[in-house]
């Protein structure tokens, strides 16, 4: 029976896991998979390999909004539970602790081991010490190459580092300089021995589930409209200009300085605006939805930004209803010389925070104490955002981002029998149509197996009675 249900779920994962795993149809770029949602994980995250010659399994949050590169190894004081086990770097061949001489990034130094310690803006922090390896992003299916970069290796997670799935963070904000570029970033570390990629550009193409980090340019094969080219500063973040904000006829915001200053942050799950904005944009919103055959949903009692869509029963049939519901489009301006770029926030993004399946709230929050603009996962959903880095311009362009899901490497036999959800959150690419009809054939397969062995038997019986032993 074992044995059956592990050849079943390798029929099911193996050739799926291989499919859309790296690499790309456009010449100079490379690809990995990112995995997550906004409601069930709050980020997105992709695989690392770490270590030689037999490299291990690690995730990663995408951060445009930091810098560190980090996760928890063996021996950590205090981490959490994540997806894979934590890196034991004395297995690896290649592995080199970065003494603490003449290295300026060091925040201090323990028996000749640099340590870092980074604090976040919520209030998490992580604590370590770095080490050189090799690494390559993505996972065993895909085909990205290994090279030695520094890495850090976790002594010490607190809150939200401490609790999330995820192993560690990969930051991809433009680096800080030392010996470097200022513009540098991770990426550039890990294609540098890849000559025909150019990875001063990424794209970051998020769908509801999961999604497809490129590096070298973006897939335009997923591109719904034409691409929107908007200046982009890059000194320590990535930061933009908006101009204006608009829902329907309703001017929200209409210069510069009413959004402060703006990053594009993908380690942020909500969009955060200035109060004075945010509370335009929901009196926007209101008035807009006041109109005939606006806005068919029903408010959420004791939750003033939040709709009950009561024909929805299923987390898919969300989208689809919220289209059909008549919300606004809205509508920001970014400068770009003398003329503006206009990007439009639809409402199955910016309606994606959810209570309860069929319960939607504004994904998108005021800024508690300082003008400032975070355009976060939510505003990036269902779009490819390219980062040029070099031409200091960010792209944006609505997409139909490929999805991908993530079975946790800890997870046992007992946990795959006791909990299927991880059919839900699988490497899988696929439909549960295609999930039930492969399942039913090794379920067959088992069948026939059974019938055969039972006729085998009966043959047997029929033998031994016509051939009965004589003394």
């Amino acid at each position: 029976m074992a044995m059956h249900l592990t050849f079943s779920w390798l029929l099911l994962w193996l050739p799926n896991a291989a499919a859309g795993a790296g690499g790309s149809d456009a010449p100079g770029i490379e690809t990995a998979r990112l995995y997550g949602n906004l409601n069930a994980y709050a980020y997105y995250f992709t695989d690392l390999l770490v270590g030689s010659p037999q490299s291990q399994l690690t995730s990663v949050i995408i951060d445009t909004g930091s810098h560190l590169l980090g996760f928890p190894c063996g021996g950590c004081d205090h981490c959490g539970n994540h997806l894979e086990p934590a890196i034991d770097v004395g297995k690896s061949q290649t592995a080199e602790w970065m003494p603490c001489t003449g290295k300026p990034f060091c925040d201090g130094c323990s028996e000749n081991r640099c340590k870092y310690q980074e604090k976040y803006s919520e209030g998490s922090a992580i604590s370590g010490h770095w080490f050189e390896d090799y690494v390559k992003l993505g996972d065993v299916f895909q085909e990205n190459p290994p090279v030695k970069a520094r890495m850090g290796c976790h002594d010490s997670e607190n809150k939200l580092f401490f609790t999330q799935e995820a192993n560690g963070i990969m930051g991809l904000a433009p680096k800080d300089g030392y010996q470097m570029p200022a513009t540098a970033n991770i990426l550039q570390d890990l294609f540098r021995d890849k000559k025909h990629v150019d990875a001063s550009v990424f794209s970051i193409c998020l769908a509801t589930w999961g999604g497809l980090l490129s590096v070298g340019g973006d897939n335009a094969k997923y591109h719904t409209a034409g691409m929107n080219w908007i200046p982009m500063g890059i000194k320590g973040y990535y930061s933009v200009t908006p101009k204006s904000m608009m829902v329907d006829d309703r001017l929200v915001a209409a210069i510069p300085d009413d959004f402060g200053s703006a990053v594009v942050d993908t380690g942020t799950t909500l969009t955060y605006f200035p109060p004075a904005v945010f509370n335009n944009l929901i009196a926007a919103i209101d008035a807009y939805c006041a109109l005939p055959d606006k806005c068919k949903g029903q408010r959420l009692e004791g939750h003033p930004h939040c709709w009950k869509f009561k024909s929805v029963t299923d987390q898919n049939e969300e989208m689809p209803a919220i289209r059909q519901a008549a919300f606004p489009t809205i509508k920001m301006k970014f400068r770009y010389t003398e003329e503006s770029v206009e990007v439009h926030w639809r409402p199955e993004t910016y309606l994606s925070k959810r209570v309860r399946v069929g319960e939607l709230c504004y994904a998108f929050q005021p800024m508690a104490k300082v003008d400032q603009t975070i355009l976060g996962i939510s505003f990036l959903l269902h779009k490819d955002a390219v980062f040029d880095v070099s031409k200091q311009r960010l792209g944006i362009v609505d997409a139909n981002c490929p999805p991908h899901y993530k079975i946790p490497t800890k997870l046992s036999l007992w946990g795959l029998l006791s909990d299927p959800s991880w059919l839900l959150q699988s490497r899988l690419s696929v439909c549960l149509p295609l999930l039930v009809a492969l399942s039913g054939a090794g379920f067959l397969l088992m069948a026939f197996r059974v019938w055969r062995m039972s006729s085998a038997f009966h043959a047997s019986r029929v033998a031994s009675a016509e051939c009965p032993f004589i003394e």
